[in-house]
């Protein structure tokens, strides 16, 4: 990038929205990538995804916006990014730009002096919107890129100064392993840096061309072991989802890009489709789901079909968010759940009056939460992410909203959700059951079992692909070959005398005879009541809340 040939260009209004364009544009042909930097190895590694969503939002604000107005512009921008953030990567991306455009204020120019001073401002608000920041990660590069910025004295030309920037950040980018240890451990630098970086050199690319960097077609993408998506059709038809029990012709014979390939041909769009030994596990959004099926039963048999309408899905939105909020409901509970099975059971068991699909990674946006908000209607709304991830993203709707009252609960797991939601007391002052919420999260050790998705090491435990790992409190603690002696080792180190209760999601994966091994142990190990719940949850076989 720094040996292409630099042209005059205009600095107006039009050319600061193209360089932001181009910046989105070079970001989305690296998240695929910047996914796969994922430290933990489950296979829910979304940093790229999620800050893709979020600047494709803003750039949906500013693609018909007719300002002469650099700032409005970059006013605009900032908060279609807050509006769309994903994740912490995508609220903490859309603070950098807020405070970059608090910045350009009071010069409403692009120059020498008002960069430096949004530059500035880009690190100010990013630190701000977090409550402990880390270094080694994305705040550290927006911290280091602003501080060297901020020593340069002697003017230079916009495009040079941009081209300072993807230096400065990406230097910053390949020390962050010496920053975070679990990087180095894992050999990688931060993801939330890396898609910083090639947002930068888009914009770069632009400033020092004047041309905007191409969107590569990227609607078939590797992501991993047998797991290719497309992200880019946005319209509505049947998200229909199915597990299919491969016939032994087919195991490990099956071609998954042919499988999407003919879903595509069929119009199928959004497309995930998974091979992992016997089964086939797809995703399509599609206005045919009956020729989705056929074609999915020439491979095996059904283990599970879903099937939404996607358009009276969309109208009942429409329709819920368009009517004039009242509050007529005194509280409410928002909660974030990564499948129907558990957001049944929050509803019908928990009391929760709303749940927000997180999928997977568990990444609702800002408006997501908002819509949410509206839905429920009430004075006081009460917000469980149940994942750390979701938690800058809900916090950043209690500032936008203005009508209800926002009190976000640091939930960090599904298990830590359940014990707060079961903590709520009807009637009781918000304050009060704010801070019962919070303190009922002491009370629970969340456990969870899963395959790893690659080899690796983290905090001393040496991992190898596909074995189960055992996950206490968010931390890896074990990882062996079978199923059984990773449950066996998390039990024996949660379970105490103490125990009351101890509840088990069971996943879409969870085989009968490991829900009947775990039954064994516990019945012959422990004097402890426990319960089973259908959670229906990917990547996870078990979650596990023991109280």
């Amino acid at each position: 990038m720094k040996n292409v040939k630099v042209i005059e260009m205009e600095f107006n209004a039009k050319s600061f929205k193209d360089s932001l364009i181009s910046g989105y544009n070079n970001l989305y042909n690296f998240y695929p990538e910047i996914d796969k930097l994922n430290v933990f190895p489950v296979p829910d590694g979304d940093t790229g995804t999620n800050m893709n969503l979020t600047m494709t939002n803003a750039v949906k604000e500013i693609n018909d916006l007719d300002s002469e107005s650099i700032s409005k512009i970059a006013d605009v921008f900032a908060r279609g990014l807050i509006m769309g953030a994903r994740g912490n990567s995508g609220v903490i991306l859309s603070q950098i730009f807020r405070g970059f455009a608090n910045g350009l204020k009071e010069f409403d120019e692009l120059n020498f002096v008002s960069v430096k001073a949004g530059i500035s401002e880009a690190k100010e608000v990013a630190y701000k919107a977090v409550m402990k920041p880390v270094e080694g990660t994305i705040l550290t590069v927006i911290r280091e890129t602003a501080e060297h910025v901020l020593t340069l004295d002697q003017e230079i030309p916009l495009p040079d100064l941009f081209q300072k920037i993807v230096d400065f950040s990406t230097e910053s980018l390949n020390n962050t392993p010496e920053l975070l240890p679990v990087l180095k451990e894992v050999g990688v630098v931060d993801s939330g840096g890396f898609g910083l970086v090639k947002i930068f050199e888009g914009i770069t690319i632009y400033w020092k061309t004047g041309k905007i960097v191409p969107q590569r077609k990227k609607q078939i993408e590797n992501t991993g072991d047998n797991v290719v998506m497309d992200l880019q059709n946005e319209e509505f038809d049947y998200c229909t989802e199915a597990i299919v029990i491969l016939d032994s012709k087919h195991i490990n014979k099956i071609n998954v890009t042919q499988v999407r390939q003919t879903l595509e041909d069929q119009g199928g769009h959004s497309i995930v489709a998974v091979v992992d030994n016997d089964i086939l596990k797809v995703h399509v959004h599609t206005l045919m789901p009956g020729n989705t099926l056929i074609f999915l039963q020439q491979h095996g048999e059904f283990k599970n079909i879903k099937i939404e309408n996607m358009n009276l899905q969309a109208a009942k939105h429409v329709k819920t968010i368009s009517v004039e909020r009242e509050l007529k409901n005194p509280a409410a509970i928002i909660a974030v759940t990564p499948a129907n099975g558990i957001a049944q059971f929050f509803k019908s068991d928990l009391n929760i009056q709303y749940t927000v699909n997180g999928g997977s990674s568990m990444n609702p946006s800002t408006d997501d939460y908002l819509s949410a908000i509206e839905a429920v209607d009430a004075v006081d709304v009460f917000i469980l992410p149940n994942n750390s991830n979701a938690i800058l993203a809900a916090q950043q709707a209690a500032k936008v909203e203005r009508k209800s009252n926002v009190y976000v609960v640091p939930t960090t797991s599904i298990q830590e959700g359940m014990v707060a939601a079961l903590s709520f007391e009807p009637g009781e002052i918000a304050k009060k059951n704010f801070s019962t919420l919070k303190s009922s999260l002491k009370t629970v050790t969340s456990l969870g079992i899963t395959a790893s998705a690659k080899t690796t090491s983290i905090d001393g435990v040496k991992i190898n692909k596909g074995e189960y790992m055992g996950i206490m409190n968010k931390k890896i603690i074990c990882s062996y070959p079978t199923l059984s002696k990773t449950m066996k080792y998390l039990f024996d180190r949660a379970i105490s005398k103490s125990t009351e209760i101890v509840t088990i999601f069971t996943g879409e994966d969870a085989e009968r005879r490991d829900i009947n091994a775990i039954r064994k142990y516990l019945d012959e190990s422990f004097d402890v009541e426990y319960e089973f719940i259908d959670g229906d949850q990917p990547l996870y076989s078990f979650l596990i809340a023991v109280e």
